[in-house]
């Protein structure tokens, strides 16, 4: 173990292949393994991969069947607290999954878990070592299968009219952004509503934030920006955003008329490729 510890690859890195290791050398194919975890294979075959970041329950699965002591577990917690994913791992494995209603706001950027690989791996890029881009750009564009699910939160995204102005990367990779926005905003537990410029929306410029109500009732937020972020319940944090973020609403368009709104950006942007 302390060899893999001071191994220089990420942890979650680490995981993938340690996975791997024992399951091979247990002599069970990706089927007889997902069998005694009674989990789909498709998990196993992306976790291997690198291609989902492990839950703590699929951790303590895998020590349960290769009867190892907190093995994974202990890996688990090295990607928990990793600088590449930090606090975000804490946000997306122990908070979104829990979540029936999802609420955010961006006054910069679109929504992480609503952005393209290539809107993500452009704004990664030029803050993050190369080696870690592609594992951040990973766990963020992944998010999105939390809609797949047979019990989807109920997700209102408020983004600000100037994020479908801003070219991040290039007009084509905003194009595209945007087109995949109109697309997602078909989901039907999916609400997208632009905030116009006209707004001032001067309560919004602080930051941005997402605020989400578990399904056993309890509430949490999370401030956000994209080098770091913090998650609280605190009850009287939560309220002072709450507050905020009706406030933000009440001056944004409806779902039909933003879906316009990025309609003609689109038009704008595609005309000068």
């Amino acid at each position: 173990m302390d060899s893999q510890t001071s191994n220089p690859i990420s942890p979650r890195a680490r995981f993938a292949s340690d996975l791997e290791h024992h399951r091979k050398d247990a002599g069970m194919s990706q089927i007889m393994l997902s069998t005694r975890m009674l989990c789909h294979t498709s998990l196993i075959s992306h976790v291997e991969r690198g291609r989902r970041t492990p839950t703590r329950e699929f951790a303590e699965a895998l020590d349960r069947v290769f009867q190892l002591d907190e093995h994974f577990v202990g890996l688990f917690k090295e990607i928990a607290h990793s600088p590449t994913i930090g606090w975000f791992a804490r946000w997306v494995e122990e908070i979104e999954p829990q979540a029936a209603i999802l609420q955010s706001w961006d006054p910069l950027l679109v929504p992480g878990c609503l952005q393209t690989p290539e809107y993500a791996r452009t704004l990664f890029s030029k803050t993050s070592p190369a080696e870690q881009v592609e594992e951040q750009v990973q766990a963020r564009t992944q998010r999105l299968q939390m809609f797949d699910g047979p019990s989807p939160p109920i997700y209102t995204a408020l983004i600000d009219e100037h994020v479908l102005h801003r070219p991040v990367g290039s007009p084509a990779i905003l194009v595209d952004q945007l087109r995949h926005l109109l697309e997602l905003s078909q989901h039907p537990c999916i609400t997208i509503q632009v905030v116009p410029v006209a707004a001032g929306c001067v309560v919004g410029m602080l930051s941005a934030f997402t605020l989400a109500r578990l399904r056993n009732g309890a509430e949490i937020l999370s401030t956000d920006s994209f080098l770091s972020g913090h998650v609280t319940g605190d009850y009287d944090s939560v309220m002072h955003l709450k507050v905020r973020y009706e406030t933000i609403r009440a001056d944004a368009h409806s779902q039909s008329v933003s879906q316009r709104t990025i309609e003609d950006a689109v038009t704008k942007w595609a005309s000068s490729i």
